[in-house]
């Protein structure tokens, strides 16, 4: 049996239309084509599928039998087509986004690996800014999605929440507080801090929260999530970062604490055009995205304790 897509298509078509004149009009075909189509299928099923009067063709008894049956082939050869073509654009799309320069410093780098891995042949660009910056290049269609933290909604742009971290305090094992558990804003009073910078939105709650225990904060040290870090495990103060902020080195020794009385807690967000729609790629990588941010989180929210050899023995 040799039987085409195109032999099926025109049999509904005339099955349908009952008219070959219409049925060749809706095929872009000659009448005259549109029969060798016919006739090379009756041909090749060995039935006659058409009786044409002077008015209308009406389909044979064979015709009718086997209508629901092409019918079947053809939606499964549309479905066929549909899924090749989302497979292609899978593997062929194109994601643009921006972040903070802390997230793309510390999670980028393992999601992107990630996601090359799911999607190899998908093509990403990304722009480290601040804040205002990154809502500008969504505004501007710029990019395609922002992921930042403590944006709120308007007339253009929403967002959605992808998780949340809280504000976490990082010292070596043998700090003096490294004996505490539960540790509050209040319990940091006196001791040297490393903060991040002014340009930060974090900056402004950890002011907050120190000037609602009546303390000005005047930082040792100003510097980056990563660096902060790297500053407490030489000992040069205590650091403030977000619980989102991997350790890199958790068996480093390094000591970290949420701090209480408040918790101070951020959600993190993607923020698009309203009404825009994201592809799937687009999707896939925003739920690793969040999926790695859920994971430092959880371990953050676990108190790291001191390690027995490095007993606490600074003094306040």
């Amino acid at each position: 049996m040799n039987v085409n897509i195109r032999q099926l298509e025109a049999f509904i078509q005339v099955a349908r239309l009952g008219s070959f004149s219409h049925a060749a009009n809706r095929l872009h075909l000659t009448q005259a084509g549109l029969s060798i189509l016919i006739r090379k299928l009756e041909e090749s099923l060995g039935v006659r599928l058409f009786e044409r009067t002077t008015r209308n063709v009406i389909l044979t008894v064979a015709g009718r039998e086997i209508l629901p049956a092409v019918e079947r082939i053809l939606a499964d050869v549309q479905s066929l087509e549909d899924a090749a073509r989302e497979i292609g654009t899978l593997h062929t799309a194109r994601i643009t986004f921006a972040l903070p320069p802390r997230l793309a410093a510390t999670h980028l780098p393992r999601v992107l690996a990630r996601f090359s891995a799911e999607y190899p042949h998908a093509s990403v660009t990304f722009r480290e800014c601040i804040h205002e910056d990154l809502l500008s290049r969504v505004y501007s269609r710029d990019v395609d999605f922002g992921l930042t933290f403590g944006f709120e909604p308007n007339d253009v742009l929403e967002c959605e929440v992808l998780g949340e971290d809280a504000l976490v305090a990082i010292f070596p094992p043998a700090h003096p507080l490294a004996l505490k558990d539960r540790l509050c804003w209040s319990d940091l009073v006196g001791y040297p801090i490393i903060t991040l910078p002014t340009t930060s939105a974090a900056r402004r709650l950890i002011e907050q929260q120190f000037a609602a225990i009546g303390h000005t904060l005047r930082p040792a040290y100003e510097a980056n999530s990563l660096v902060a870090i790297a500053l407490a495990r030489e000992g040069l103060g205590i650091a403030i970062v977000s619980s989102s902020t991997p350790l890199l080195d958790p068996e480093g020794g390094l000591v970290q604490r949420v701090l209480n009385e408040p918790v101070v807690k951020r959600q993190l967000q993607v923020v698009t055009r309203r009404k825009s729609i994201l592809s799937v790629p687009a999707r896939a990588f925003i739920d690793l995205f969040a999926a790695a941010t859920k994971e430092t989180v959880k371990s953050a929210a676990t108190p790291q304790r001191a390690r027995a050899r490095d007993k606490p023995s600074v003094k306040k």
